[in-house]
């Protein structure tokens, strides 16, 4: 028998963080992104015939191994004083100046804000982001955004699997996209760190890292649940969001009928998203809430102020 160089050992051991970097980064395409439909969240399918145990994908598997040590050096120079947050110069809470942006945002704004910017003064040529898809509103569609336009699309939350790093197929393989900034949970900048040690063509293209804090992911059950909750057919839903309207926010549904329903969002993150119940495994081992490898990380104050 072979030896396995792949992440079958990851699937296998339930440490697979759905990021979705293995299947841009794997060169014979061998690797397929599927849903688990029961357990509600992504599961990389490997086609053993295809595959050569190149040993890429586990490489640059956040699931399987991540050195924080050598990384925090080979990024920042020195290790953190404080290993649970990470190397950091300052804490500040911010908002984007523009009224609509941060209303219409999750925290302040600050993320589409900055990707704006950086877009209109060409210190950027697109932004690795997520939207939900048109044709199936309730999962993510991660895409290279490069108008001001498709950034805000791609604004607020995503309480759901999120594979952003499949998109870095589409960077790897432009020949126009070589100023961008990655948006990412922790797991999704492990992956890009990793990868671009392996991969200098990468690392090469992307000027930001912006980290989204992080208390583990929901799968599809989550949504699923908050759906029944508000007594709404999945098959019936046009568009979802989960947060905006405000801050905190709202959770607005808009239905195929033209109708929709606009909840706080605070009412049922408590219940539903809160809870562990509705985690991946491998959340449950994470140890980087603050995207401590980001150049820059973000998330909700909730202070009173805000």
């Amino acid at each position: 028998m072979k030896e396995e160089k792949n992440i079958s050992t990851v699937i296998r051991d339930d440490l697979c963080t759905g990021c979705g970097a293995c299947i841009a980064l794997c060169p014979r395409r061998a690797i397929e992104l599927t849903i688990d439909e029961k357990r509600g969240i992504y599961v990389p399918e490997i086609d053993e015939a295809t595959c050569n145990n190149c040993g890429i994908c586990l490489e640059i598997c956040p699931g399987h191994e991540v050195d924080f040590i050598a990384l925090n050096l080979d990024i920042f120079g020195k290790q953190p004083e404080n290993p649970l947050v990470g190397n950091y110069k300052e804490c500040y809470i911010g908002y984007a100046n523009d009224e609509e942006i941060r209303y219409n945002c999750s925290s302040g704004g600050l993320i589409t804000a900055l990707l704006i910017y950086a877009l209109k003064e060409g210190i950027i040529d697109g932004a690795l982001v997520t939207r939900m898809k048109k044709d199936k509103p309730l999962e993510p569609e991660p895409f290279i955004a490069q108008t001001q336009e498709e950034i805000i699309e791609a604004a607020r939350s995503k309480y759901c699997p999120v594979p952003a790093n499949i998109a870095i197929e589409t960077l790897l393989n432009s020949n126009v996209l070589n100023n961008i900034a990655v948006v990412g949970l922790p797991c999704h900048i492990q992956a890009i760190r990793k990868a671009e040690q392996r991969n200098k063509k990468l690392k090469n293209k992307i000027k930001f890292h912006f980290g989204l804090l992080c208390g583990g992911t929901h799968s599809f059950s989550a949504t699923e649940i908050l759906l029944y909750k508000l007594g709404i057919n999945k098959e019936n839903v046009q568009d979802i969001s989960y947060r905006g309207a405000g801050y905190p926010g709202k959770i607005t549904v808009k239905l195929n009928n033209g109708q929709k329903q606009v909840v706080p969002f605070i009412d049922y993150f408590e219940p539903i998203f809160g809870p562990r119940f509705f985690r991946p495994i491998r959340c449950n081992y994470c140890t980087d809430g603050t995207a401590e490898l980001s150049d820059l990380s973000f998330g909700d104050a909730w202070t009173k102020e805000c």
